[in-house]
């Protein structure tokens, strides 16, 4: 949500609420990702397909690698170094390739991906909220908020996490005994399943 819409909305519900406190609710969509079975098997087909592109891309530059150290060879003839001038050439323009269409393939699952997680969650916040009788549920983001309870974010969110493994028939991840987490920097419509400080 755009800083400048966030600040409308606050607004709004302050001023609707100007009688009584206005109840505002916070989801923090990384606990929801990192808390819930869902969450995390939606992301871990993002982080296969990066780890795949990023081995392709790294297997593209040793091979290049390579090729330039034996380009350094005193002994080749100004034949073989042509050959690998321009086997060279060849291979930089198949790795900028190579490049350009993983991350076109990254950004094109990652829209969809998160798109399908914000799609599935949507109902299990507007129905906390109107359990909780909210009047305004807010997107954790970076930079947006000076200072918020934890407990109240985490336990919003963590509700939403349970509700949406429950509709979907996923068991959440073991915790180990750590405090609770706090919320980091980034969403994830901006990148691929960041996780919270723990």
């Amino acid at each position: 949500m755009r800083p400048l819409r966030m600040i409308f909305c606050l607004t709004a519900a302050l001023t609707l609420g100007a009688q009584e406190s206005p109840r505002i609710g916070m989801l923090v969509p990384d606990l929801v990702i990192e808390n819930s079975g869902r969450g995390r098997k939606l992301f871990t087909e993002l982080e296969t397909l990066k780890k795949t592109l990023n081995d392709k891309i790294q297997a593209k530059t040793v091979e290049f690698q390579k090729l330039s150290s034996q380009l350094q060879s005193p002994s080749i003839s100004e034949a073989g170094k042509e050959a690998i001038q321009k086997q060279l050439r060849d291979l930089d323009f198949e790795n900028k390739k190579l490049v350009d269409d993983s991350n076109a393939e990254l950004q094109k699952t990652q829209q969809r991906i998160v798109g399908q997680f914000q799609k599935e969650l949507m109902p299990f916040v507007e129905e906390l909220a109107k359990e909780q009788k909210l009047q305004l549920v807010l997107q954790y983001q970076p930079g947006m908020v000076a200072y918020a309870d934890q407990t109240w974010m985490v336990s919003f969110s963590n509700e939403v996490a349970r509700r949406y493994d429950a509709k979907y028939g996923e068991k959440a991840p073991a915790k180990a005994a750590v405090p609770a987490p706090a919320p980091k920097a980034g969403a994830p419509a901006a990148k691929p399943a960041p996780k919270p400080a723990q």
